[in-house]
């Protein structure tokens, strides 16, 4: 049976959201390792710090979440104020993780992480990480009037909130965690920092190895958001990670994108050019060739016959003869 959200403010919704998040909290025990073939930052340190820092972002969520009540915000005011409420999220939790790991010699600019790949794929996603959830967690479900999502009559489900959820915490962590692996800092100060806290994989136990999964990181995040994030919008599907009890996980959900088309790059466009010729063209390729496949086989299956037909006629002449 399915459990519908909490449409609109109250106990009930409260008690939603104290269960949901219990339930979050309990999954941070499961195997937090990447089980997919996309490369996260958080891949390079162990389930320890993953918990640690999933717990410090759900703890600043919670803190905002009352703060916007108590300041009675409505939803007006997070759709205007989003992106900025996005990256306060984002500074308080590296603030408190650098607090927690002591990151003093770590240097993180949030200038310079304006400027990286992931953190420009979250903000041009920040309705999509979290305005709608924010607006579930505060207002209910009857409070989204964005239909992003193909849910009839604010039903929605409590699992696709709980999938948000872990969405903004694994994205948030990954981004953090990014910029850590960015800073200016050099890779034995990484690494330093990494073995003097205990928190590497032991997949990365030299500076050469995290220098390598440094370079493959950057460069799958690239391939990511100017190839794979255009074809993702154009399909309108939203990519999400989630918590599982065998590790983390990656699907695909659909989101309505038309708008996020129109904030687009050039290149990004381009690469959607590229896919409708793909769309267009492919097909009727293939269809030729098909075309091609089919008179090549008739035709070596006519000579084929034609000579067995021959062969024959003549074992049967000279068999004649004599």
């Amino acid at each position: 049976m399915i459990t519908y959200w909490a449409t609109t403010q109250g106990t009930y919704l409260n008690n939603q959201v104290s269960n949901l998040f219990k339930k979050i909290y309990v999954k941070l025990n499961f195997n937090l390792y990447n089980k997919t073939s996309n490369i996260l930052a958080i891949d390079i340190v162990d389930n320890r710090a993953k918990q640690e820092l999933f717990k410090i972002i759900l703890l600043e969520l919670e803190i905002l979440i009352l703060d916007i009540t108590e300041l009675d915000i409505n939803i007006s005011d997070i759709e205007v104020l989003n992106k900025k409420i996005l990256i306060d999220l984002i500074n308080k939790s590296l603030i408190n993780f650098r607090q927690i790991f002591k990151l003093s010699n770590v240097n993180i600019k949030m200038v310079r992480m304006r400027s990286l790949v992931p953190y420009r794929r979250i903000s041009s996603e920040d309705h999509l990480l979290l305005q709608n959830l924010l607006i579930y967690l505060i207002f209910g479900s009857s409070g989204d009037t964005t239909q992003t999502y193909l849910f009839p009559n604010n039903k929605i489900p409590v699992q696709h909130v709980e999938i948000l959820l872990d969405n903004l915490v694994i994205q948030l962590a990954d981004l953090i965690f990014y910029c850590l692996i960015n800073s200016d800092s050099s890779i034995l100060v990484l690494f330093r920092f990494l073995k003097t806290n205990k928190i590497c994989r032991n997949t990365y136990v030299s500076a050469r190895s995290i220098a390598t999964f440094k370079n493959n990181l950057i460069w799958n995040n690239y391939l990511s958001y100017y190839f794979q994030q255009p074809r993702i919008i154009y399909n309108n599907r939203y990519k999400v990670w989630i918590f599982s009890t065998k590790g983390l996980h990656c699907q695909y959900i659909y989101a309505h994108r038309e708008n996020d088309l129109e904030t687009l790059s050039n290149l990004h466009i381009f690469i959607i050019v590229l896919l409708e010729l793909q769309d267009f063209i492919l097909p009727k390729i293939q269809t030729i060739f098909l075309l091609i496949g089919k008179v090549l086989i008739y035709l070596v299956r006519y000579s084929i016959t034609n000579s067995l037909k021959i062969v024959l006629k003549s074992i049967a002449i000279v068999t004649r003869n004599k």
